[in-house]
């Protein structure tokens, strides 16, 4: 302490604070600085600590997210598809629900699904938000009852739509929609196929396909050439469900009732774990841009309504669903989401189906950025030293 004033150096992990008191104004000074930090602290805080839930209604379905998961896509059985916002609620955009789900571009912007065509049958396609019109996709040539094609996806872009088209009565065929408006049949091992999921640009597409004896196993298509999926002992996944942006990630249903996470740049499977043991099967339904948040599914035999929810974590691993969004501090009531369908691009918005057969999305807090970090250090370093600052300006006097 010296003769003018007291002298302190208190660092942390933003700034280096070197700061001289010697009068009442700069004590003013300093009290105002570490009020306005220790006020944005606080409200950093609060909004990292934000989380909710909606309830969509018994027998919707929300299956699709935007990136920032803003917009959901969902759809009835047997009916037509909806649009959810936090601002609208449930609103209905048309379309005919004939197998499928209700996808949504990165942007919010399309909705795929299926509606009529000029032929009379229901097409696989996309729901424009801004001019709230349906455009259809033509088939590949074949019908089943009024179903031409079906869509299960759409690239983030908005560009591609992938799902499949009927052949004939029995047969489907995998497809995914090109630029002209045309869907491309993907092909399939003499059985049939579909498309699940598909990357942003959409240079990477994931299904099945049957095989000759009558199983389904998991494929992927990468620039339109059809790659197998098989686990590191050479045996074939059931099932593709999801792709992250990048395509780097596919994730799925396997044997041996466990999901799983398949590198496409090293063709490595990782099993994500058996969150129920008792559980007949297991899969995962939705993964995040970055692929370190997979959801899926843990169920018996039994409804859907049974199931267990469960959320993957890179570097956690796996979590039952609803205990972890409880645990982030969000309101569920008495309600199990037992059926996650999938995850937004930036890992903070979750949805699917609860346990009573009502659709659901959930929003939870991201967690806290390096300079969110920073600014709690300094707010937290500012207070400290306004306390020191009072103890020596109480000393000189």
């Amino acid at each position: 302490m010296s003769a003018r004033g007291c002298h302190f150096k208190l660092a942390s992990p933003a700034h280096i604070f070197n700061i001289r008191v010697s009068n009442v104004k700069t004590l003013a000074h300093l009290t105002f600085m570490a009020s306005a930090l220790f006020s944005a602290l606080t409200a950093a805080r609060s909004a990292h600590a934000e989380g909710n839930f909606w309830d969509l209604g018994y027998g919707v379905t929300a299956s699709g997210s935007s990136a920032n998961g803003s917009v959901i896509g969902a759809y009835t059985e047997n009916g037509s598809y909806f649009m959810w916002t936090a601002a609208t609620g449930v609103t209905s955009i048309g379309g005919a629900w004939e197998g499928g789900r209700a996808s949504v571009s990165a942007d919010g912007t399309r909705i795929s699904g299926s509606a009529l065509g000029k032929d009379g049958l229901n097409h696989a396609g996309y729901y424009s938000v801004s001019t709230r019109q349906w455009n259809t996709l033509n088939g590949i040539g074949g019908n089943t009852g009024t179903s031409a094609s079906s869509s299960w996806n759409i690239s983030g872009d908005g560009k591609t739509v992938v799902g499949l088209g009927w052949v004939d009565g029995g047969v489907a065929h995998a497809t995914a929609s090109n630029a002209g408006g045309s869907l491309l049949d993907l092909g399939s091992l003499g059985g049939s196929s579909r498309a699940n999921g598909v990357s942003y640009d959409g240079s990477i597409i994931a299904g099945w396909v049957e095989q000759p004896y009558g199983n389904w196993t998991g494929v992927y298509w990468q620039d339109g050439t059809m790659h197998n999926l098989v686990d590191d002992q050479g045996n074939p996944h059931q099932e593709a469900t999801a792709v992250s942006a990048d395509g780097r990630w596919i994730v799925g249903a396997g044997d041996f009732n466990q999901a799983w996470r398949y590198n496409t740049l090293t063709q490595k499977t990782e099993w994500l774990g058996d969150l129920d043991a008792m559980g007949d099967y297991q899969g995962a339904t939705g993964i995040s841009a970055d692929g370190q948040i997979i959801v899926g599914y843990d169920r018996d035999l039994g409804p859907a309504g049974s199931a267990h929810g469960f959320i993957w974590i890179e570097g956690q691993g796996m979590l039952n669903f609803t205990d972890y969004i409880i645990g982030q501090g969000v309101d569920l009531g008495d309600r199990t989401l037992a059926l996650p369908l999938g995850v937004s691009a930036d890992g903070r918005t979750f949805y699917g189906m609860d346990s009573a057969g009502s659709g659901f999305v959930v929003t939870v807090s991201p967690v806290p950025e390096p300079a969110t970090y920073a600014l709690i250090a300094a707010g937290l370093g500012l207070l400290t030293l306004r306390r020191r600052v009072f103890r020596c300006a109480a000393i000189k006097q």
